[in-house]
């Protein structure tokens, strides 16, 4: 089992599973509602350099210590319970490491339909990466063919992924168009912050979250103590050309959101629409939002 066909046609399906993982969130990404302008799937194109150069090391060390290892497992528990070397197996051991790795990431991250997502796709990322690595083993090479039914594959989800919205069977997001009156009342962030917008242009914060106070080296984790309060202006920016250049422009005493250069973005839907102010990294931003 632990041959090198074995380890590269393990990575080289952990590779062409990434690719197409990134595919199909990208497509994904076109019908979520979200602050800004999502990549969509054209960022395969973008990343696979990325994932050729740094992900190749990365795919064969994850071949090693992963694929091979639930092969090996799979193949032992099956000539174990059942006498024969049956590949059915290699599922049903795949669903321990994936069930652990999920768990370790749901401790330290937020529970989210992502995370809960991530389960059936690394189970059957693993499960079918497993697979080939014990046919490589058993019958010889298989990486050439695994990367050329791969491409075939990313270029049937891009097409199926094409037709789909452009047939109008699933709608690409876009924010909902608002005015300044749609926008007065209260806001809340869902956690003791609320924001009222009045229809003469002021504008009241109490307790919001001041993200940039927060995010500084050195910040400590209490409760209360990045909240602001205090009173200011509004005004809505309808953009120029769509929906995603809407924003708020919120200055307020106390608050560090003056002078914010993409003011709060607005998401949601016509009936129920959200305020987004974006923070931390640049590369990967979190968003602050208010709901009403």
């Amino acid at each position: 089992m632990w041959t090198g066909r074995s380890i590269l046609a393990g990575a080289g399906a952990l590779f062409m599973g990434a690719v197409l993982g990134v595919e199909v969130a990208g497509f994904a990404e076109l019908a979520a509602p979200a602050p800004v302008p999502p990549d969509g799937p054209g960022m395969t194109l973008l990343v696979t350099p990325f994932l050729v150069c740094f992900g190749g090391p990365f795919v064969l060390v994850a071949s090693l210590l992963v694929v091979l290892p639930t092969a090996s497992a799979a193949r032992w528990a099956s000539a174990r319970f059942t006498g024969r070397d049956v590949w059915g197996w290699v599922p049903i051991v795949a669903v321990a490491p994936v069930t652990a790795g999920v768990a370790a990431f749901g401790i330290t991250r937020h529970p989210g339909p992502p995370l809960a997502l991530s389960w059936p796709a690394g189970a059957v990322l693993l499960t079918g990466a497993a697979l080939l690595a014990r046919d490589a083993a058993l019958h010889g090479g298989r990486l050439r063919r695994i990367l050329g039914y791969g491409a075939l594959a990313a270029v049937a989800v891009f097409g199926i992924g094409a037709t789909v919205f452009a047939t109008g069977l699933v709608t690409e997001y876009r924010p909902p168009q608002v005015d300044a009156t749609q926008l007065v009342g209260n806001w809340t962030d869902g956690e003791g912050g609320t924001l009222r917008l009045a229809a003469d242009g002021t504008a009241r914060a109490e307790a919001l979250t001041d993200h940039d106070w927060a995010v500084e080296p050195g910040a400590v984790a209490e409760a209360g103590k990045y909240r602001c309060t205090g009173r200011g202006t509004w005004s809505y920016e309808p953009g120029d050309s769509t929906t995603w250049q809407q924003s708020v422009r919120l200055d307020i005493e106390g608050c560090s959101f003056a002078g914010d250069f993409d003011g709060w973005r607005i998401s949601g839907t016509s009936d129920r629409p959200e305020l987004n102010r974006e923070y931390g990294d640049l590369d990967s931003p979190d968003w602050y939002t208010l709901t009403r």
